[in-house]
């Protein structure tokens, strides 16, 4: 089974049709989708990452980027109303569409919002993504968050802005069941020097393929297994990002097995289908 398991609604996303069209043209059985942080209904093109920027800092300087384009209201409002849209999608999709809520922790009664759908969207998992939506890992809110995720059995996929958050999550890491994604690989060489502290329930997406090098999947293989490893493409910031994140696991010097754990194994299991 191969599970794209972290998109955006967009580009080769942008609706059913094109979701299901991509699916099956690049052999992939399902796609986690949550909404894009503004309209996109083309590939956001991404150039190579430069040459001055090592793939371990790279995240930070985007995160700042990000930090600051997601000021505006207009980008807020978009994406509460493409969690609606996801869910529509996701309901018309006979299953190769799950749907991961992208939840604002600054939101008042976040957790009863949360908890609402479930119930009523059948989520399948919580997106948190620090840069977009500040918020601290050591907050009471993200702990009722990630308490409800675990009760519900649902992962949780977040997006880290600082070193600090990584270090904070680590430390949080064994505190709570749940499996907690950290997206795009960032602040790896953290997680690698506090290996120790680093709880089994940490897991490790490698979208999105222009930004992610060889060389830091294979590090992270190295040190955590492909056990830990979620494939996603980050549609639609690049262009045929499934296509291209397929090709590369398919093309990495590992074992049959651990590719198609990466691919989509690990993520089956972890939200138990």
């Amino acid at each position: 089974m191969i599970i794209d398991g972290h998109a955006h609604l967009g580009g080769e996303y942008r609706n059913l049709p094109a979701i299901l069209e991509t699916l099956d043209a690049t052999g992939t059985d399902m796609v986690v989708l949550c909404p894009a942080d503004a309209p996109r209904n083309r590939p956001m093109p991404l150039p190579d990452p430069p040459v001055k920027v090592p793939g371990k800092e790279l995240s930070w300087l985007i995160n700042r980027f990000l930090r600051q384009a997601s000021r505006s209201r207009s980008r807020q409002q978009h994406i509460e109303q493409g969690n609606r849209e996801v869910y529509e999608i996701a309901r018309a999709s006979n299953g190769r569409v799950i749907q991961f809520y992208w939840a604002d922790l600054r939101q008042k009664q976040i957790a009863d919002d949360i908890r609402s759908k479930i119930s009523s969207w059948q989520i399948k998992g919580i997106k948190l993504h620090q840069s977009c939506h500040p918020f601290r890992i050591n907050s009471t809110v993200f702990a009722e968050v990630t308490e409800l995720a675990a009760a519900e059995e649902l992962p949780v996929f977040i997006h880290p802005h600082s070193k600090r958050d990584v270090e904070d999550l680590i430390a949080f890491s064994g505190t709570v069941k749940t499996p907690l994604i950290v997206g795009h690989l960032i602040g790896l060489e953290i997680f690698i020097s506090m290996k120790e502290r680093t709880a089994e329930n940490i897991f490790f997406d490698i979208s999105c393929p222009p930004l992610i090098s060889d060389e830091r999947i294979y590090l992270a293989l190295k040190e955590f297994g492909a056990g830990r490893l979620v494939m996603g493409s980050d549609t639609p910031y690049g262009k045929n990002n499934t296509r291209h994140i397929i090709e590369r696991v398919n093309n990495l010097k590992i074992s049959q097995r651990e590719k198609e754990m990466i691919l989509g194994s690990n993520l089956k299991n972890i939200l138990r289908i």
